[in-house]
């Protein structure tokens, strides 16, 4: 979801543009926290926080933050602001020379995102663990270190648009608009002898092993990002991010939603009826839970701090939903006593 054109990422972390990536991450914490659909009952708690995890992404990256900075919003809602600044060049240069900047040459290019998915168990997703995963991605060409061309040699200025990485456009009248070069994908330069490694690309495959943590908590269908682990860009782009994927197996008892863990639980007829205790199975260990007397099936009964702590402090609670188990073969003692039972009870 893209953010309203009125809507400030600033305003919604409520912090000041100068703040630092610290101040910026206690802020998303706190409101991550407040708008939680498991701890917010609110019905616009969902859609906030959206609005927060798209803030957050966009300030806690360096480089989206510099880009939000000078652009606004726009520049994140698919709006090219390239061709603006050669638009407002040629009306000022009728006026003194003044230019906006921004007829420059592009620079590197940011390498793509990856995305792989990978299985955890119920387990692992619910208490944290560290996995390894193992994928490819493109990394800087070791023979030309990334500049795609041969050993020897180097990228020469782009003749189309002299090395600025931009061609002017008239768009009629006064008004003329720059694109990015066609001819040399506004690098600004072209290869004349590319490298045999890599083709001119500058770039080559490479197979990459790491490990990486699972915070406590996370959901079939969350994904993580690390930061600078996906492909390169060309001629010495920085990498792009890895987006990792979780699959979460089902377990065999519990079921989870948020941080909280549900559990249908038998429980004996004379327990049902007199009250007592019950061991029950949680994820944490066999615990004990007190049972009313009088209780009926399909009650649902709570065991605070029995779900999922989360790393960030959080605790779930593990809900029970109570079956009464009447056995299938009574003793003729067994059936005297509910005899007597029905009788004075009705």
């Amino acid at each position: 979801m893209n953010l309203l054109a009125e809507d400030d990422y600033y305003d919604i972390l409520g912090v000041n543009k100068s703040a630092s990536q610290d101040e910026i991450k206690r802020a998303y914490r706190k409101l991550a926290k407040k708008y939680h659909p498991d701890r917010n009952p609110d019905s616009t708690a969902e859609e906030r926080l959206k609005k927060i995890n798209e803030a957050y992404d966009v300030l806690s990256d360096p480089e989206k933050r510099a880009n939000y900075d000078r652009y606004g919003a726009a520049d994140f809602q698919g709006i090219n602001m390239n061709g603006f600044g050669s638009i407002f060049d040629e009306i000022f240069k009728g006026f003194g020379g003044f230019g906006s900047g921004f007829q420059q040459r592009s620079g590197p290019k940011r390498g793509e995102n990856l995305r792989i998915s990978i299985n955890l168990s119920f387990e692992e997703a619910f208490f944290g663990a560290e996995k390894e995963i193992a994928f490819e991605r493109r990394i800087a060409c070791e023979t030309c270190k990334g500049s795609g061309a041969a050993p020897g040699t180097s990228p020469v200025r782009c003749k189309t648009c002299g090395g600025r990485g931009q061609v002017m456009r008239s768009m009629g009248g006064f008004m003329t608009v720059s694109q990015t070069c066609p001819h040399c994908q506004g690098l600004g330069e072209v290869i004349e002898t590319p490298c045999k490694h890599c083709k001119g690309t500058g770039l080559q495959t490479e197979r990459l092993e790491v490990k990486i943590p699972i915070p406590a908590g996370v959901e079939d269908g969350m994904g993580q990002r690390i930061r600078g682990h996906g492909n390169a860009g060309p001629r010495g782009g920085p990498h792009g991010d890895l987006i990792v994927m979780f699959n979460v197996e089902p377990h065999e008892k519990f079921v989870r939603r948020g941080l909280h863990v549900y559990l249908e639980q038998d429980i004996p007829f004379s327990v049902a009826v007199l009250g007592g205790e019950v061991e029950v199975p949680t994820m944490h260990g066999a615990s004990k839970m007190k049972i009313k007397a009088g209780t009926e099936g399909g009650t649902v009964l709570r065991m605070k701090g029995k779900g999922v702590h989360a790393d960030d402090g959080r605790k779930g609670d593990q809900l029970v939903r109570v079956n009464i188990h009447i056995p299938e073969k009574l003793s003729k003692a067994q059936k005297e006593y509910l005899g007597e039972f029905g009788e004075v009870f009705g």
